[in-house]
C-alpha cells in the first residue's frame, strides 16, 4: 500500500476509534478538542483562536461553539481587553466532561502506542512531520 494511502487509512481508522471513545461521555472528537484547548486556557480563548488552534474554518467553529454552549459544555467569558470580541470557557459541567473523556482518552493513547519502542515512536513523529510540511508546501 502506497505510504500516503496508509496514513490517510490510518487516520480513518483514529477517527473512527475517537467516536468510539468519546461518544459515551456524550461528546464528538471536536468537541473534546475545543474542551481540552480550554482546559489548557482557563482565562478563555475568542472563536478566532479556536479556529486557528483547530486548523478549522472560523465558521465551523461557530455552530459548534454554539451547540457546545446549549449543552451547557461552555460558558461565556467577559474579555476585560476588548467587550466586543466573544470569549468562550468552560462551564463546570464542561469541566467534569473535560476530566472524565480526557482520563479514558489518555488512557487509549497509551495502549495504542505500547507497543512502539522510544526509538519508533520518534521515528514515526518525524516521518508524518515530513509528510505534513510536504502537504503544506504543496498547496
Amino acid at each position: 500500500m502506497h505510504l500516503v494511502l496508509r496514513v490517510l487509512t490510518t487516520a480513518q481508522a483514529l477517527e473512527k476509534a475517537a467516536h468510539h471513545i468519546f461518544k459515551p461521555h456524550g461528546l464528538t472528537p471536536a468537541q473534546f478538542n475545543v474542551l481540552a484547548l480550554l482546559a489548557k486556557n482557563p482565562a478563555g480563548m475568542r472563536a478566532s483562536d479556536l479556529a486557528s488552534a483547530l486548523i478549522v474554518d472560523p465558521s465551523n467553529v461557530t455552530g459548534l461553539l454554539k451547540r457546545m454552549k446549549k449543552e451547557n459544555l461552555l460558558a461565556e467569558l467577559e474579555n476585560t481587553h476588548d467587550r466586543r470580541q466573544y470569549i468562550v470557557g468552560l462551564s463546570p459541567k464542561g469541566r467534569a466532561a473535560w476530566r472524565r473523556a480526557h482520563r479514558k482518552y489518555e488512557k487509549c493513547l497509551a495502549a495504542l502506542t505500547a507497543p512502539l519502542s522510544a526509538s519508533e515512536n520518534a521515528t514515526v513523529e518525524q516521518v508524518l512531520q515530513t509528510l505534513t510540511d510536504g502537504a503544506t508546501d504543496l498547496s
